[in-house]
């Protein structure tokens, strides 16, 4: 046994006999205080001091992430309020907590006084936990992780808010916030790795024995998070006559420096000279000389500044029509910036050389390196809408609206790309440095109608629905260039499109009470989405991109007895994606069906118990380019299966008039990992997860509570091969005072 199991272990010990001594209590001689009629009444101000300690047995990081609390547990003050009141009209209140391990901290003051106003300040910050894994392939049964797997990220937040509200006067609104995101969270951009088990081979007749590439994107990486945003926002709102009028400014600051960390072929360096192409009968390379590994980062900088002016209205013509309105403009730049560094790592005549986007020959192609010298973006938006509120009877309510928006966005910056030659003979380096210029501008004006409805005028029956659509034509134009192989710079790319983009949204539903046993639910809904880029120098050329979903959702809500409810939910969603290149056939892929059952039974059959019980199964499944793609491509591709079913049991009774219990109980399971040849990656997951919690609350005095959770958690995961398997108990206590 290590030490750190060691000190949990010896912590849940610790916590285990507080939470035996919480559950026995005090003597009844030794409680002063008089016990409550309500065995756990609301307190208006208290605090709540609590511990968590976890015994995880496998991967840490992998519990932290799934329950987003760190594997050495976390202790301190769940809950702190108080309140009270100063005066008749003038109250002040605090909330805070102080979790040391989880990093989750708040501290807030509110101060209100009636007929005058509030006003608030507050800090908070609290940590999400991310797991620096990569990919798992079968057929080596290769597992990529980071060193360190375990990453999180803290998001902290300043705010201070006053409101002036004063009686038949216009009100006023300050608030400046300060949010911060720093820290380390893991990408969905892997690196490339021929470890897999693949073989590839090398020789006479070598092309027709590799079929397929052995690399594979298994290899982790992660981003280095520094991001501040900071919002001022100043309000007026006031109310002539029938019409109620605001107006707000909100200047917005932005600052970001993301790097992202990347690993593309650890560990494999090419042998010099290559192996003979004549060989014969041919050999397979072993994986550590199939590719040379490439490694560096990614950095994204942002520096932005945008201010808005909005102002609206809302005019009550008469009792059953209302008219509103608004106008909005908005003026923003942003300074950008970009600098990759990718080295690559190259065997020569004379040993190792890595040099930054190194190549090799006139026909090599660099790892894409290059650093921003300067670079600009400026957005300005100009909107304005103008709708109706119709509500000719009590039981109609309808709105009809109409916005407009006008959007010009232009941007450029000039780079420079760093190559360097190798000279694998003498290990020579000659930099190749290629500067270049992009720029790139966007225009669009969007209509946008959306039209609501309710209607209660059939007894017991409800139905409403909403329709909005939006069309936005454009113009977009884009000049770019980058690098080709030998380092130098490749042609120009440019695009000058006209653009299209037609978005549409429907849904309609009902709320149906039958009797007072049954109610229904129901609501259908359809979305169409369509981007069309088409190109203005040449006729039929461009790029669609168009998606539909429809779906449906049912819900029915039986009290079978007034101690016996059942509620039945049923969703269904279908979707399809269509591609359209240069006039070329339409191409139909990313086809999706998903369908959801839940099922949740609540059932009190006394006074001192309650039982709750929930499942939901879920039938879904992604469509990719398989079976579409034929030959090779159906050998490494595979249609997304994700069927999963989760469900949780509770039940609480009373133990005595000091006590309460309950027993919980959670588990998912997901059945869809299958690889079905070698070289496919599978999309499926399969999981096996279940966690079991037993709680006692008891009352130890009339203005305190002791409360405790003793719990075990099993994770098992086929999709990484097991190796992010986790298991252990768990003990929680906590100790709550009225102040």
């Amino acid at each position: 046994m290590n030490l750190t199991t060691f000190t949990s272990l010896r912590s849940a010990s610790l916590f285990a006999s507080l939470a035996l001594a919480l559950t026995v209590g005090p003597a009844r001689g030794a409680d002063k205080a008089p016990l409550s009629a309500d065995a756990f009444p609301l307190f208006e101000s208290y605090i709540k001091v609590t511990g968590l300690v976890p015994s995880v047995t496998g991967k840490d990081s992998s519990y932290a992430r799934r329950f987003q609390a760190p594997a050495n547990g976390s202790y301190g003050i769940e809950a702190l309020h108080y309140a009270k009141d100063v005066s008749d009209s003038t109250n002040v209140s605090f909330d805070g907590r102080a979790l040391s391990g989880a990093e989750d901290y708040l501290g807030a003051f509110k101060a209100t006084k009636n007929e005058v106003g509030t006003f608030e300040m507050g800090y908070k910050r609290f940590r999400t936990f991310y797991d620096g894994t990569g990919g798992f392939f079968p057929l080596n049964n290769r597992w990529m992780t980071l060193v360190n797997p375990g990453l999180h990220t803290d998001r902290a937040k300043f705010w201070a808010e006053a409101k002036i509200e004063r009686p038949n006067a216009p009100k006023f609104e300050f608030r400046y916030t300060n949010e911060q995101r720093t820290g380390k969270k893991d990408s969905t951009i892997w690196g490339d790795t021929d470890f897999t088990g693949v073989p590839a081979y090398y020789g006479v007749g070598a092309s027709a024995l590799n079929p397929y590439s052995s690399n594979r994107k298994l290899v982790p990486s992660y981003i280095n998070l520094n991001e501040r945003q900071q919002n001022w926002l100043g309000a007026v709102k006031h109310t002539v006559g029938n019409t109620d009028l605001d107006f707000e400014i909100v200047h917005n600051s932005t600052k970001s420096n993301d790097v992202r960390w990347m690993n593309r072929y650890p560990g494999e360096l090419q042998l010099f000279p290559r192996q003979s192409s004549a060989t014969n009968p041919p050999q397979i390379y072993p994986p550590e000389t199939i590719s040379n590994q490439v490694s560096g980062y990614d950095r994204q900088m942002l520096d932005s500044k945008t201010t808005g002016y909005t102002g609206k209205f809302e005019t009550k013509c008469t009792d059953a029509l209302t008219v509103f309105g608004g106008v909005l403009y908005s003026k923003g730049s942003a300074d950008i910036g970009g600098d990759r560094q990718m080295t690559q790592y190259m065997p020569t005549a004379v040993g190792l050389v890595t040099a930054v986007g190194g190549f090799v020959g006139a026909g090599g192609r660099p790892p894409y390196s290059y650093k921003t010298d300067k670079g600009e973006t400026n957005e300005k938006v100009f909107s304005y809408n103008l709708g109706l509120k119709f509500h000719p009877q009590a039981d109609l309510f309808s709105t009809f609206a109409v916005k407009y928006e006008k959007t010009d966005v232009d941007g450029f910056n000039s780079v420079t790309y760093t190559s360097n030659s190798i000279n694998q003979t003498t290990g020579a380096v000659t930099p190749v440095i290629v500067p270049t210029a992009n720029l790139a501008d966007r225009s669009e004006k969007s209509w946008i109608p959306e039209a609501t409805f309710r209607y209660t005028g059939i007894k017991d029956l409800s139905l409403y629905g909403n329709i909005d659509y939006r069309h936005s034509p454009g113009s977009e134009y884009g000049n770019s260039t980058g690098v080709t192989t030998g380092g130098g710079a490749g042609a120009p790319v440019i695009s000058d499109d006209n653009v299209k983009i037609n978005h549409a949204h429907y849904k309609f539903g009902a709320n149906w009470t039958l009797n007072q046993a049954v109610s229904l639910r129901g609501e259908i809904f359809y979305k169409d989405h369509t981007n069309g880029f088409y190109d203005k120098a040449t006729p039929g050329a461009g790029f669609v991109l168009g998606y539909q979903f429809m779906g449906t959702k049912l819900t029915a809500i039986v009290k079978a007895q007034n101690n016996l409810t059942f509620t039945s939910r049923f969703i269904q969603q279908t979707g399809k994606m269509d591609t359209t290149i240069d006039s070329t056939a339409n191409i139909q892929s990313n086809d999706t069906k998903n369908y959801n059952f839940g099922e949740t039974i609540d059932w009190s059959p006394t006074k001192q118990l309650f039982v709750q019980a929930n499942i939901n199964v879920v039938f879904n499944t992604i469509q990719t380019a398989y079976p579409l793609a034929g030959g090779l491509g159906n050998e490494v591709l595979r249609n997304a299966d994700n069927n999963y079913t989760s469900g949780s049991f509770i039940t609480g009774f009373v133990v005595d008039k000091e006590t309460d219990a309950s027993l919980q109980y959670t588990f998912y399971r997901a059945g869809n990992y299958n690889v079905p040849t070698n070289a496919s990656l599978f999309y499926g997951a399969g999981v096996k997860e279940y966690t079991v919690a037993l709680v006692v609350k008891r009352k130890l005095t009339s203005t305190l509570f002791g409360e405790a959770k003793v719990g075990y958690f099993d994770s098992k995961n086929d999709t990484t091969g097991g190796n992010t398997n986790f298991k252990g108990p768990m003990v929680y206590v906590s100790l709550t005072q009225a102040l």
